[in-house]
């Protein structure tokens, strides 16, 4: 009896232990969301033509707020236009600009704006 409670106590201490490891290891998310915490971001405006309805504005704003690095995106259908506020090391204006472009719109130039 006494031999299993000793090896009971035994197994229980290991699992703990594991769990206090798992806690003190952040995962990779977490990691991700601190270095992006800490990146420096930036906004661009990208002018868009093609968007017809409020569809085609949701569209292109899903379609760039899916996108790795990009912190948030304001699409304008009144003005044409897409703000996006992203982290330059994850993703550049012109990847922004393709990847519209790819969903059948016409990106122009991206203008970098002053935050």
């Amino acid at each position: 009896m006494k031999v299993f409670v000793s090896l009971l106590l035994i197994v229980a201490f290991a699992i703990s232990s594991c769990a206090e490891n798992d806690k003190k290891e952040p995962s990779k998310a977490q990691n991700t969301n601190e270095q992006t915490k800490t990146a420096a971001v930036q906004k661009v405006q990208i002018p868009i033509d093609g968007m017809t309805c409020s569809a085609c504005q949701s569209n292109v704003r899903r379609t760039i707020k899916n996108m790795e690095g990009v912190k948030d995106v304001e699409v304008s259908l009144k003005d044409r236009n897409a703000l996006v506020t992203y982290i330059p090391t994850l993703v550049t204006p012109e990847h922004i600009q393709q990847s519209i472009n790819d969903k059948g719109y016409t990106a122009g130039k991206p203008k970098e704006v002053q935050q």
